[in-house]
């Protein structure tokens, strides 16, 4: 497997065919024909050498990557193979230059018990100590297990010397509400970036430790199951749902039925992400006929009468908006934090909209309402400009500022809550005062250079003054405003071009907000790359495989995960 011939390479690492195959005489008069140059390979020297340089190739480029990178986001998990033998993987997402988000497995470690918060921990910084890439970690990603909660809870620094810092902003303080009357438009000549003061030990922002931040998707299907185990009334009709799938996994009548009339019943899996949404929706697209016939089949057969099957349609229709949500989460295209709030506005809007069409399952809505308040409750509550609680979920002002900072969505969002003038402009307010913060402390700009720029216009800005479309366009141009967070805020919420986030700010020159959208957009929404990296694993090791060596192993779901950089 060399460089002369990439097709092997593909064909062993991308498409996960058995190492053993190059062994075999009709594949190497395969790759003859589609290679006349092609040279034959053993699988002894596929394994002692050809991965070996596949591995230390790929390594030298993502540490490329890493010099280059500021700030970075990490997924980290651990998964046990069928051998029962547990592994710790760690990626890493950074935002490119051409303002792409990019992904990396930079370790799949094996990682013995006890799984605890302190090895988790541990093994967590044998890995970034490695790479040296400690410093630059800007947010943890992970499940809500509580190892993992325990083993991020206070950052990445063993040590206690460092103070636990998160800056929270209270939103009914004077500090987020520079001007009391709310119904104005939004005038950012009323804001200032103010200096966020730090313990006299701590010399340096990046020194500070970092935060763990819960799985989007992980708490969104929490609140799913919340809402079911608690609405009652639903319950008879989702036993039946659950039973006759059940059945009709084990019988070969029901089978033969099903495959007649080209249809099939959705397995049931609590562990499952959407496991009820697809069960219910696979019953009904059986027609009420057929399913009749298929529920006679049955030892104990019973009927769905008119109101379950009511009911189950009510319940797909309440559950759908999660369902599509959790789906754009769980795609090839990294999903960002800039996606999170967005979608818990759009569940609320969903659920109160909903609940006029609803007869039967009222109190499945009512309980999804209040899971979605407790599993989101930094954000609901920021949302309704109450106190914000250090244990409140999702309570980092990262998902506000990563939203507002998405030219998909800046605050476009806001407009279905249907609050009044006065609440809304007054929470504008205080996530453009998080934004102005968040550039200050992170980015040391000066206060008082800021404020001497005098009195800025509302008017909205041409575009030249925001977007480059001249290859000449000078960078020292208009560099004033370009440092000047509070006119480069202005002019980014005034812009009224509609782009998606890579094609707008790679061609911005609003630098220190720039800098603050490669930050922040380097946040994930869920851990959903790290389960990526766990199905590579399962088909790596598969029942035919459980021979593979543990380095082996390793070396092969490392290249498939990094098959990009192949």
């Amino acid at each position: 497997m060399n460089s002369r011939c990439p097709l092997q390479k593909s064909l062993i690492i991308k498409c996960g065919l058995p190492l053993n195959i190059v062994e075999h005489a009709d594949f190497r008069d395969f790759l003859k024909d589609c290679h006349l140059k092609y040279e034959p390979v053993s699988s002894k020297k596929l394994k002692s050498a050809v991965i070996p340089s596949l591995k230390i190739n790929v390594l030298k480029k993502i540490h490329e990557t890493i010099n280059n990178t500021y700030d970075l986001t990490l997924t980290i998990d651990v998964w046990s193979d069928r051998r029962c033998c547990s592994y710790l993987a760690i990626t890493y997402h950074v935002i490119d230059e051409k303002m792409v988000p990019q992904a990396y497995l930079i370790d799949f470690t094996r990682f013995k018990s006890p799984h605890t918060g302190e090895n988790i921990l541990h093994s967590t910084e044998d890995v970034l100590n490695r790479f040296n890439i400690k410093e630059k970690v800007f947010k943890i990603i992970t499940d809500n297990a509580s190892s993992m909660v325990k083993a991020y809870k206070f950052g990445l620094f063993a040590d206690e010397e460092h103070s636990v810092l998160e800056y929270q902003t209270d939103p009914t303080s004077s500090t987020n509400s520079p001007s009391d009357n709310y119904d104005d438009d939004i005038q950012l000549d009323n804001f200032e970036v103010i200096d966020v003061k730090y313990p006299d030990n701590v010399e340096d922002y990046q020194g500070l430790p970092t935060y763990r931040l819960s799985c989007f998707l992980h708490s969104l299907q929490l609140c799913v199951r919340d809402g079911i185990q608690n609405a009652t009334q639903i319950s008879k009709v989702l036993n039946k749902c659950r039973m006759l799938s059940k059945v009709s996994h084990k019988s070969n009548k029901m089978a033969d039925l099903l495959d007649q009339l080209n249809e099939s019943i959705s397995k049931t899996n609590v562990t499952r992400w959407n496991s009820e949404y697809m069960l219910i929706k696979s019953i009904l697209s059986i027609g009420e006929n057929d399913l009749d016939s298929i529920v006679t089949l049955m030892e104990n057969p019973f009927k769905f009468s008119n109101n379950d099957i009511m009911t189950l349609q009510e319940i797909l229709d309440i559950l759908e908006s999660f369902f599509d949500i959790s789906i754009k989460c769980q795609s090839e295209e990294l999903v960002t934090a800039s996606l999170v709030v967005p979608a818990v506005v759009h569940l609320m809007v969903h659920l109160r909209d909903i609940k006029e069409q609803i007869v039967f399952s009222n109190k499945l809505v009512q309980q999804l309402e209040l899971s979605i308040e407790k599993r989101f409750a930094g954000i609901i509550n920021r949302i309704n400009q109450v106190k914000i609680e250090d244990n409140d979920q999702f309570n980092d002002p990262v998902y506000f500022i990563a939203a507002v900072l998405d030219s998909s969505f800046k605050f476009l969002w806001l407009r279905d809550l249907k609050l009044t003038a006065n609440t809304e402009n007054r929470l504008k307010h205080d996530v453009i005062q998080l934004i102005l913060d968040e550039i200050n402390k992170n980015f040391k700009v000066s206060p008082t250079k800021v404020l001497d720029e005098g009195t800025f216009s509302t008017s909205k800005p041409k575009k030249k003054k925001i977007f480059v479309y001249d290859d000449s366009y000078n960078d020292n141009a208009n560099d004033s405003i370009i440092m000047n967070p509070v006119t480069e805020l202005e002019a980014y919420l005034n812009d009224p071009i509609k782009a998606n986030f890579s094609e707008y700010w790679c061609r911005s020159q609003m630098k220190q907000l720039k800098k603050l959208a490669v930050r922040v957009a380097s946040v994930q929404a869920s851990s959903a790359p790290i389960e990526r990296v766990f199905s590579c694993t399962g088909l790596i090791m598969s029942s035919r495989c459980t021979g593979l060596s543990e380095q082996l192993f390793k070396d092969l779901v490392f290249l498939k995960a990094n098959q990009a950089l192949l």
